[in-house]
Parts: structure tokens; sequence; C-alpha cells
């Protein structure tokens, strides 16, 4: 798994090690560094409707948007990609079972 698009994995059902749906890749959260991006983890969810609007990791959302965004956003699940097994066509497999994923993505790795 040296080199993946992007496109490739968002939208992907993920499968963790019981067998069991974890929901779908909604974001990827990359680290830039010496000119080339490093997978950290997946964000897996059932909707990216309020990540679209950027809002997550280092942008806060205004006041009256912070809490709708909020409960948008309450079924995202932080996959770390070390705990990734097996990327196919289909679906990721994840090492870890689905109720041990950390809620959200925010300030992490």
């Amino acid at each position: 798994m040296s080199r993946l698009r992007a496109g490739a994995l968002l939208g992907l059902r993920i499968v963790d090690c019981t067998g069991k749906d974890a929901g779908s890749v909604q974001d990827i959260v990359v680290r830039h560094s010496g000119g080339a991006y490093t997978v950290l983890g997946l964000v897996a969810g059932r909707s990216a409707l309020a990540g679209r609007f950027g809002f997550g990791d280092s942008l806060e959302a205004p006041t009256p948007w912070r809490h709708l965004l909020g409960w948008l956003r309450r079924h995202e699940r932080y996959v770390r990609w070390e705990d990734v097994v097996v990327v196919e066509k289909d679906r990721v497999e994840i090492a870890v079972e689905r109720g041990a994923l950390p809620r959200g993505w925010r300030g992490r790795p």
C-alpha cells in the first residue's frame, strides 16, 4: 500500500475484525511533509455532510452552527492507518472492533 488515490478510498465500506460494518470512509486525515502526503487515518461514519463545510480539526464552527455540526458528526469514528489491514476495491478491513474506535477525529493523531 505505498501509493493510493484518495478517490479510491472515499466511500469504501469499513469492516471491523469481527466482520461487522463500521461505516464508510468519509474523509482521510493526512500530514504533508517534505513534499509528500502521508495518510494518518480515516474518518469513518454515515455521512460527510458536516465535514464538507470544512469544520473539524483546526477550524472551529461559528457558535450558532457548532451544536448542529457536532450533532451531524456524532457517528464519526477515527481509524488509525496502522489499524488498516486490507484495502480492496469495495471495502477496507480493520484490525479492531468498531466499538473500540475513538469517537470523532478532532485532535488526532
